[in-house]
């Protein structure tokens, strides 16, 4: 997320700012990017998967009950966590993680460095801890957002570029590893395609250096602290300057793991068109993609809001509408494996009402069309019966599941994961 405005800047065939010259021109999916949606996610987000119950002595068991429900996505569904554990209220703290977890199994907490570091040498971890352990309890994964941003670079920091340089390596390499446990995903750098404008220590790296060799460090220096660490580049700036920022560390041997897109949509939302573009064009740098900050406003547009930012009933309705349509296009997408929310309750982030709950933690119209999306329509749940051969096949949406199997007294219980493209076949011994 860059902490200062800037222009919308539009990624679509034929629009303000070019893809690639070495790109194809990109195709709109057809007319209306919404057609064949479900059909797409039916066909790249499920596997197929057979289960195959037997007796202690290795034999079939035919006509054998069972029962399997999905408890989790593979596709990571994200959001950032910037009020957990701060409500002084407990009840009103028990109910944002109830809301929280409902819907999510990932979530970004924020690293910054002007936070984390608010004097040379003062470290404060204490939230951070505190978050990261309250999220791996509450099953979710978590990322650490950014390791490296111009824009929360602390006031104390050096303007020399090469003091900066190896105060940020230690930052890297020390944030990285204290949270292993905790916390697998980074975004290692953020927006890096302006940071060169920013008169901080930064900045001067940014100068200095340019932007291909400072971020190809940085990832280096993140994957040798944590090498089973996801590793994401992130940026606001979806335009040739992040396309061929990635082309560079390509050529450098230095990607990251996963592409950051930015989508705050402040003012108006993006056309879906625009939305499927987006994703077309960062796909042809062969990295999964993140929409990684995705706002988007419950507000009368029309409206004054230099002192009050409120959600109205008509804004809420478009933001639903709006919502449904993006995560279903998104989660069509073949390159897309994860979307992050910013941020969840009204007023966290810049006053603005992009919430998915209104500031008394009560859910939207859009919270509750992600709902069923991702916690219904999305999972998958069947009663299935074993054939002659004891065997049972389903095609069901990738994640991890819990699965009981009957016959007569006997009974078996476990959990195993459906990966796409995996052969996704299990035995159930019965005793």
């Amino acid at each position: 997320m860059t902490l200062r405005w800037a222009r919308e800047l539009i990624v679509a065939c034929g629009l303000m700012l070019p893809i690639a010259t070495n790109t194809a021109k990109c195709q709109p999916v057809s007319p209306d990017p919404m057609t064949g949606a479900d059909a797409r996610i039916e066909r790249i987000r499920k596997g197929d998967m057979t289960i195959i119950v037997k007796d202690a002595a290795g034999r079939p068991v035919p006509n054998a009950a069972i029962i399997v429900t999905q408890t989790s996505h593979e596709f990571l569904f994200g959001c950032a966590a910037l009020s957990l554990t701060k409500h002084s209220d407990a009840l009103k703290e028990a109910e944002y993680q109830k809301r929280f977890s409902e819907l999510f199994n990932f979530a970004t907490v924020l690293t910054y460095w002007q936070d984390t570091e608010p004097e040379r040498g003062v470290f404060k971890y204490d939230l951070l801890t505190a978050q990261a352990r309250r999220l791996k309890t509450m099953g979710i994964r978590v990322k650490g957002h950014p390791l490296i941003l111009a824009g929360a670079c602390p006031s104390w920091a050096p303007k020399d570029p090469d003091e900066t340089r190896q105060l940020i390596h230690s930052r890297i390499a020390d944030l990285v590893h204290r949270f292993e446990h905790e916390i697998d995903v980074w975004d290692v750098v953020g927006d890096v395609t302006t940071a060169a404008g920013a008169q901080n220590g930064i900045g001067a790296w940014a100068r200095k250096a340019g932007s291909v060799p400072l971020t190809a460090e940085a990832l280096i220096w993140a994957r040798a602290a944590n090498p089973a660490a996801l590793l994401l580049y992130n940026d606001y700036k979806l335009d040739s300057d992040y396309l061929n920022l990635i082309g560079g560390l390509q050529r450098a041997s230095a990607p990251p793991d996963v592409l950051g897109l930015e989508a705050h949509m402040i003012g108006s939302e993006w056309s879906l068109q625009k939305v499927w573009d987006t994703a077309e064009s960062f796909a042809r740098l062969k990295r999964p993609l993140h929409f990684s900050e995705i706002t988007v406003l419950s507000d009368d547009p029309s409206a004054d809001h230099s002192r009050s930012w409120p959600s109205t009933p008509e804004g809420e309705r478009r933001q639903a509408d709006y919502v449904e349509k993006l995560y279903m296009l998104l989660f069509s997408h073949p390159a897309v494996e994860g979307i992050g929310w910013w941020n969840f309750v009204d007023g966290d982030w810049d006053r603005n009402p992009g919430g998915l709950l209104r500031s008394d933690l009560t859910p939207k119209p859009a919270y509750d069309r992600l709902v069923a999306l991702i916690r219904h329509k999305w999972m998958t749940s069947a009663e299935l019966k074993s054939g002659k051969n004891g065997t049972a096949t389903l095609r069901g949406f990738a994640g991890r599941y819990r699965m009981i199997v009957r016959s007569g007294k006997r009974q078996a219980t476990g959990e195993f994961a459906v990966r796409r493209g995996d052969s996704n076949q299990f035995v159930v011994t019965l005793p």
